[in-house]
């Protein structure tokens, strides 16, 4: 039997290897491969963080000083930005075209989280998406008849670490505008360099973040 190190050594190295990692002096950043689960292809999202870093001076000796961002093209989330300091999961609002839906149940039978209400016992029932839904977009590939569709949205989180007090990341808005993703970005970097410290090891460092969301009215642009 594996102990929890070989284990955690083997998630590791598959992670290493599904996932593009560009390692820059004082930045991790991860983002996930753009597979067939992939809602945004993110290459927009790519440029621009790459840009904003590129004039941001931060220094790391340590890998646990770097400071940590991840994006994923879809809430399956494999970069991992659970435990970023900044982190992007991209996601849909699924939406049923009532006229082009024959009531098959391939959504239904396709749907990992149990997120839609359909009874076989109606010929006539339609879908019904739950609050519970992640936008995974899982029923909108399985729809054969092209009746589901959804907008694309980012889940922007942020806070998120490992070590010796771990902590998830916590969400901070939900928007369609990339520009807006930019912008959160640069004050997680701003209140970082400011403190000398990782955001996720700042005091108080996400009530600030809203703080300053909510003064540059960033919250009503989304």
């Amino acid at each position: 039997m594996k102990c929890f190190y070989e284990h955690f050594r083997e998630l590791h190295y598959i992670s290493i290897t599904l996932h593009k990692i560009v390692d820059k002096t004082g930045f991790e950043i991860v983002f996930c491969r753009v597979c067939e689960n992939s809602l945004s292809d993110i290459s927009e999202l790519k440029s621009k963080i790459r840009g904003v870093i590129s004039n941001k001076a931060w220094e790391a000796e340590k890998n646990h000083e770097k400071i940590k961002i991840g994006v994923s093209a879809c809430p399956n989330a494999c970069s991992a930005p659970q435990i970023k300091d900044f982190g992007v999961i991209a996601f849909i609002k699924p939406k049923l075209i009532y006229e082009k839906c024959m009531s098959c149940g391939e959504c239904f039978r396709a749907c990992r989280e149990r997120a839609i209400s359909f009874s076989f016992n109606n010929s006539n029932e339609k879908p019904t998406f739950l609050s519970s839904c992640i936008g995974c977009g899982d029923c909108m590939r399985a729809c054969k008849f092209n009746a589901i569709t959804g907008d694309v949205y980012f889940k922007v989180i942020a806070g998120g670490k490992l070590g010796r007090h771990p902590k998830f990341a916590e969400e901070v808005l939900i928007t369609k505008k990339v520009d807006i993703v930019i912008e959160v970005l640069k004050i997680i970097l701003d209140i970082s360099i400011r403190a000398k410290r990782r955001f996720s090891y700042v005091k108080n460092s996400l009530m600030e973040l809203r703080k300053r969301l909510i003064e540059r009215q960033i919250l009503q642009d989304r």
